[in-house]
């Protein structure tokens, strides 16, 4: 195994779903900038940005304040030794029946902003490939489901 990876329901570079904040950034150090967002009167999350690293953790006060969400925007991280920012859609199809990561879910993504922007999303696998121009310009992925309202924590 690759140090850089993707490990899906995991997560990348030794840091697992389940972490809170400070023990990502005892491996990572100090975030570049950290976001914070209301999604509502009883709900926030906090995402670090590794502009670097080409990566960022979303951490969701719905969730214990626990790491949710990891994106992922550089090629150097890879899932399955194959899928990584800047593969073309054409690749990804021609090749997805050999990953077994489900039935694929298809959302238009556009706008004024992002006219090309595009979603496949993986359910079984809590996985977004984001697409851009027909290349994926994001990977984002979370713990697995256990069911609708349960996440499967690493056991440390």
């Amino acid at each position: 195994m690759n140090s850089n990876d993707i490990i899906l329901g995991k997560g990348i570079l030794g840091i697992q779903f389940g972490m809170i904040q400070a023990e990502v950034e005892k491996i990572l150090g100090q975030a570049d900038d950290v976001g914070e967002y209301s999604l509502s009167p009883e709900e926030a999350s906090v995402t670090l940005f590794y502009h670097d690293k080409g990566l960022s953790f979303t951490f969701e006060s719905i969730d214990q304040d626990k790491l949710s969400y990891i994106s992922v925007l550089k090629e150097q991280y890879k899932l399955f030794q194959f899928i990584q920012v800047g593969l073309s859609k054409k690749m990804l199809m021609d090749e997805l029946e050999h990953f077994q990561l489900g039935e694929p879910e298809f959302e238009n993504a556009d706008s004024e902003e992002f006219p090309t922007h595009e979603l496949i999303f993986f359910p079984n696998e809590n996985l977004h490939l984001w697409f851009d121009n027909n290349k994926i310009s994001e990977i984002q992925f979370g713990p697995f489901w256990e069911d609708f309202k349960t996440i499967v924590w690493e056991e440390e």
